[in-house]
């Protein structure tokens, strides 16, 4: 079985998902993500339905360009949901976890295009490397 990838991108082009036309809306802190439905986010957005094709996949990829030398907000959104996500994986806010055999994501990168002054790397590899997943990095790859 090879490594089933997600892409989600921030460009015009490729990738499975295009996060500029999600209109992803921030995280409200609602909780109900741990408490009442684990796992599951209930904001009405395109991210939500990704969720599980992004749990699914061994490897989420998030290609990204800077915007003013700083990591894209609709990138800063989508790394907060997931966060929130993972976390129904783990003893967060003293849930009971879910069995991270029951999702298939362990490892998440980062492609970076171009030069960050943000680079957000200790704050988005802490954030994400919980739960089922184990391995973040981040790669840079020439500006298209």
């Amino acid at each position: 079985m090879g490594d089933r990838r997600f892409v989600l991108t921030d460009g015009k082009e490729g990738g499975d998902a295009r996060l500029g036309e999600l209109g992803i809306r921030r995280c409200r802190g609602c909780v109900r993500c741990l408490t009442e439905h684990p796992g599951e986010c209930e904001i009405e957005d395109g991210f939500t339905p990704l969720i599980a094709e992004i749990l699914g996949s061994e490897t989420l990829v998030v290609s990204m360009s800077p915007e003013r030398g700083r990591v894209p907000d609709r990138v800063r959104k989508a790394v907060e949901r997931l966060s929130n996500i993972l976390d129904a994986y783990t003893d967060c806010g003293g849930n009971v976890p879910l069995p991270i055999d029951s999702v298939g994501l362990r490892r998440i990168e980062f492609e970076c295009r171009g030069n960050f002054a943000d680079r957000m790397e200790s704050e988005m590899t802490g954030a994400l490397r919980k739960g089922p997943v184990s391995d973040v990095i981040f790669k840079e790859t020439e500006e298209n």
